[in-house]
């Protein structure tokens, strides 16, 4: 007779997130009942369906123009690690899409320049403090790259999608 030992219980998240988790949900749901009292159940329901509307076009908006300026940056020999020119306006405009008054904040200060310093500095202090993560096994197999091509073999392109005169940019821009 064999003996299975019972499986081990998942890892429980650190207290202080599980904490924050907490502390972020009473006080959307003390959000949201103040301001149903205040102005009414319909209204509060219609400002959160506004707030959600107006994230989701500025991800587009400012996620466009993020993009042309890292592909702008990039382009121009740009160092690839940098982080992204827009980025906490995106993370911003995010935060208006999830559902949840106090995150509306938070989104809204995001958006204003003046007020990313403090989210900047902050977001600098947790990526201080987070561990490094390591993926794999850490196992290194040694091997070759063999290529089967012919290195002096001139490469086509396909005439009919317009690659007829070489590698072109995926993105053209405006």
């Amino acid at each position: 007779m064999t003996y299975q030992q019972p499986p081990a219980a998942p890892k429980r998240a650190p207290f202080a997130l599980r904490l924050a988790l907490a502390v972020w949900v009473v006080s959307e749901a003390a959000a949201f009942f103040g301001l149903a009292y205040f102005i009414g159940i319909f209204y509060t329901i219609l400002v959160s369906v506004g707030t959600t509307f107006l994230g989701v076009v500025l991800v587009r908006y400012v996620g466009a123009r993020s993009f042309r300026a890292a592909r702008d940056y990039l382009n121009s020999g740009g160092d690839p690690s940098r982080e992204l020119p827009n980025g906490s306006a995106i993370a911003g405009a995010v935060c208006l899409i999830v559902p949840g008054f106090v995150t509306d904040l938070i989104g809204l200060l995001l958006l204003f320049p003046p007020t990313r310093l403090l989210f900047r500095g902050l977001g600098r202090w947790i990526a201080a403090r987070t561990p490094v993560m390591r993926f794999g096994g850490g196992d290194v197999i040694d091997g070759e790259v063999i290529d089967e091509r012919d290195p002096d073999a001139p490469v086509k392109y396909d005439e009919r999608y317009g690659h007829g005169d070489g590698p072109r940019s995926i993105d053209q821009g405006p």
